[in-house]
Order: structure tokens, then sequence, then C-alpha cells
């Protein structure tokens, strides 16, 4: 099975391949486009054989003719519901706001450690954002309230669709940018 697979959005182009595979398996005689995409737990997949669409070309437009009801049935989720998914590993009770140590202390004595509450949430781009509170400077209830204001403030402003693929999809940095990047760091 040799992947096609370029992820997509949202606003996902017609002519792209998310959620598309290529499958050409010899020894099992299969030759075809794998349409799987995941919403909500749900998983949605489906072969186009080119021996039943007659062809490499009309089981791809049937796959992605398939792909587009899908996704248009079931919408990906926005950037605040994806933000308020709980996770498993989730100790303070409150989405996308966690108690850290800073790593450089965190072998010393408890008197010298620094720790701090942190308010992450995704961009649009695939990054996360992270700001951290000092429980030293504001106490830990008061670090623990600033996180959780800093949080829902970015996402009251939080617009658009998650997107898993966004991250390996970054755009590459050119040479241009790289320079002025280096020159703006020396001003």
């Amino acid at each position: 099975m040799s992947p096609a697979n370029k992820s997509g959005g949202a606003g996902v182009a017609r002519g792209s391949v998310y959620g598309i595979s290529r499958v050409d398996n010899e020894a099992s005689r299969t030759h075809g486009w794998l349409v799987t995409i995941q919403r909500r737990g749900v998983i949605y997949r489906k072969h186009f054989s080119d021996g039943v669409f007659g062809g490499k070309r009309k089981a791809f437009a049937e796959a992605k003719a398939y792909r587009d009801e899908v996704i248009a049935a079931h919408p990906p989720l926005s950037m605040q519901e994806y933000s308020s998914i709980r996770k498993k590993n989730n100790r303070s009770g409150v989405v996308g706001v966690c108690r850290y140590c800073a790593s450089e202390t965190r072998d010393l004595p408890e008197d010298k450690q620094r720790w701090f509450w942190v308010a992450s949430w995704p961009l649009p781009d695939g990054r996360r954002k992270r700001v951290k509170f000092s429980v030293k400077k504001y106490g830990e209830d008061g670090a623990f309230q600033r996180a959780l204001d800093a949080r829902n403030e970015a996402l009251r402003k939080l617009d658009g669709h998650f997107d898993p693929g966004a991250v390996r999809r970054r755009p590459r940095r050119t040479r241009e940018g790289r320079e002025s990047e280096a020159k703006a760091a020396t001003l």
C-alpha cells in the first residue's frame, strides 16, 4: 500500500487527495483508492476498485465524490470543540491548563523549584500557544485563575475548523524568510 494521502482541512480543495490513499497490493491483486475519514470517533472507510469503476481515474473520481459527501454530512470539529476535549491524562480538571515545574529546577529541593500554571491552546496553523503564570509571583490560586482566564479569552477568539494535518503542511521557510528573521533578531 503506497500512501498518496496529503492532509487537508475543512476547506478541502476539490482536487486534493485528503482522506484518500492509493492501494496497490500485487499479492492480493487489490488495486484502487481507499477513502478514510474519521469524525467524532466514527471512521468512514470505503474502497474504490479500479476494476469495478473502470480504471484508476474513474475510481479516483468516485472516491473523491464519496469523500466530499462524508465531509459535507460530517463536518470537522470546530477549533473550540476540539479544544474542549478532555484528555485521559488531564490532572488539573480543566482542559488546556496544567501545573508545570521548570525542568531546570525539577531536581532541586522543593523550596527552590519554580512552579507555574500553564494555559495552552491550538493556533490555526497547527502550532500551540502556551502562557505560564508563576505560583511564586501570583500564588497557587492566582496563577491558576490567570491561566484559566488566558485560555478562556484565547478560546473566545478561536475561529475555524480543526485540521489535524496543519502542522505537517507548514510552509517551508525560504532563504529570504530566514535572512529577514535573523536580521530582525539582531535588531
